[in-house]
């Protein structure tokens, strides 16, 4: 089942990956509304701390993560009993420390790491059927890991170009996902659909290569399948239509191309599968709400002040 459920994270596109460090001493805590088209991380790198959400309280160990996938209503706090009615937030003395750094007055206890993903999840209905946390302990020991590594770069590194952070954060995000699919607490319908493994070997070429000219007559022919058993198994799978999944995979594969090179528009169109620039432009348009040209200058814009903040700091 782990290509089906690995090929399913996927379909969530991370934008973007905000990280924060916290030193935390004394008593600390803080309520958080839910947050659109985000999941949220909390990382004990020293220390710990309890999650309440949707009525589970998780004590979070060192080196352990707390993963809310939809970034719901939710409280974290040094403990149970710090109490948070009024004000909403018990930080004392908190303070900036360094770029993406805060501390509390207090000599530190607790070192935490959030972090927020931004996300496009139009081709991810799943994620409402996730449970609201899912907290990855050392019985994982492989992906607990991994993940605390990678977290370590993410937050260690401020170096990093956007374009590789956003490459780290996007994969780190998906083995998130992926975990969160397999917890037991996912009340994923038609199960049967996360084992059909013929299938998801057969979506990852489609992935690997969304610009090519995909038949669906010949991707059934590969899976061993009649073209209408293919095409509703594929749609259980991704849950929406593989014409709509491979048309976003194209637009998302195309910002990238727009944000991160300065390659002619005609030519990020070709690469991603239009033959008319007009027809890709238009797409785009759709799916991002700005044409190619508007959507570059725009990254450039982002880009150019990330620098600059990095420069002043």
């Amino acid at each position: 089942m782990s290509a089906a459920f690995d090929e399913l994270a996927r379909s969530v596109v991370v934008r973007e990956t905000e990280v924060l460090r916290f030193a935390l001493g004394d008593r600390w805590g803080k309520r958080r509304p839910a947050q659109r088209a985000s999941a949220r991380v909390y990382a004990a790198m020293h220390g710990g701390g309890w999650v309440d959400v949707m009525g589970r309280r998780l004590a979070l160990g060192p080196g352990e993560l707390v993963f809310l996938p939809r970034a719901d209503e939710h409280a974290v706090r040094d403990r149970p009993s710090t109490p948070l009615a009024h004000p909403e937030a018990v930080c004392v003395g908190m303070r900036a420390v360094g770029d993406g750094a805060l501390a509390t007055a207090a000599a530190p206890e607790t070192r935490l790491v959030i972090v927020d993903l931004h996300l496009d999840a139009a081709g991810a209905p799943w994620l409402a059927l996730l449970p609201p946390a899912v907290h990855v302990t050392a019985e994982a020991p492989g992906l607990a890991r991994w993940l605390n590594e990678t977290l370590a770069l993410l937050a260690g590194a401020p170096d990093l170009s956007p374009a590789l952070r956003r490459a780290v954060g996007e994969a780190w995000g998906h083995a998130l996902f992926a975990s969160a699919l397999r917890d037991p607490g996912a009340a994923l319908p038609r199960r049967e659909a996360l084992r059909d493994e013929p299938i998801a070997a057969t979506l990852a070429r489609v992935r690997a290569s969304p610009e090519r000219a995909w038949e669906l007559a010949d991707l059934a022919r590969q899976a061993g399948l009649s073209r209408s058993a293919f095409a509703a198994r594929a749609t259980a799978l991704l849950g929406e239509p593989l014409g709509h999944h491979l048309r976003r995979l194209r637009l998302s594969r195309a910002a990238v191309l727009l944000g991160e090179t300065t390659l002619p528009v005609k030519v990020v169109a070709a690469r991603v599968g239009y033959d008319s620039e007009p027809a890709f432009a238009r797409a785009f348009a759709r799916a991002h709400g700005v044409s190619p040209v508007a959507y570059r200058q725009a990254r450039r814009r982002e880009e150019g002040a990330l620098e600059a903040g990095r420069a002043g700091g």
